[in-house]
């Protein structure tokens, strides 16, 4: 049980470093009026009394924060606390008053447990790219103005007397053809390949990761407990073992 937990708590602190956010839902109990430093100089007080609050946890590269969403009033109160990327909250965790530049301390537990399920196997749907070759008329313009022509040189040799041919059958195939020199005007494609996205399925084998927190936080002002929130966290992640490729 205690490598879990160890797993649990290694989670959290590599969370508090990334990007992904987790949440608690819970209750806050204020004993005494707490007053929160926010940013440009506000403050938001917070009267005595019992009240629904969800707290996010998350971070970026130079900051972690906690943000607190108390159901004392509509729309809820919101809380924002900051403090240094380097400090980390594990089994066990005390926040100071200085480094989160407020007038108390932050301090409490956190409760870690993973469990794994049993390994899934199934199909699911997926989509893949396909190579298509598209092809187009290079010359389409061009010979259409090279047929056009060529009709009305036919239409101005009709108007004038023709002259004897040496070969008449070759002069009367033209003039009989719907188009005539058509057949010299070159017609050419042009293609090229583009990727086209198609639905699929993919067999897979893989479990589910559940992770299950459970916060325990109080604001002690010179060992005085202002006020407390206590709440739940509870994440699933898919791990996949196997992937076949999708068809």
């Amino acid at each position: 049980m205690k490598q879990v937990k160890n797993i649990g708590i290694a989670a959290m602190a590599l969370f508090l470093a990334g990007c992904d956010d987790i949440k608690f839902n819970g209750a806050m109990n204020v004993l005494e009026q707490i007053t929160f430093s926010q940013s440009q100089g506000k403050t938001v007080t917070v009267a005595p009394g019992q009240f629904d609050a969800k707290v996010t946890f998350s971070g970026n590269n130079s900051k972690k924060k906690i943000k607190f969403e108390i159901k004392n009033a509509d729309p809820a109160t919101e809380v924002k606390l900051e403090f240094d990327k380097n400090i980390t909250i594990g089994e066990t965790f005390n926040i100071t008053a200085a480094q989160l530049k407020q007038n108390f301390d932050l301090a409490g537990t956190l409760a870690t447990k993973v469990e794994r399920s049993p390994e899934y196997t199934g199909y699911e749907s997926c989509s893949y790219q396909y190579p298509q070759t598209v092809c187009r008329g290079a010359s389409t313009k061009s010979a259409d103005e090279a047929v056009a022509a060529k009709v009305s040189e036919f239409a101005a040799a009709s108007a004038v007397e023709t002259p004897e041919a040496s070969q008449p059958e070759m002069v009367e195939d033209s003039r009989n053809h719907p188009y005539p020199g058509s057949y010299n005007v070159p017609h050419q494609p042009v293609c090229h390949t583009v990727w086209v996205t198609r639905p699929g399925q993919r067999y897979v084998r893989y479990y589910v990761e559940t992770t299950d927190r459970d916060l325990d936080a109080g604001f002690v002002q010179n060992g005085k407990t202002l006020g407390s929130f206590k709440g739940h966290s509870r994440q699933n992640e898919t791990v996949y073992t196997y992937q076949s490729d999708c068809r």
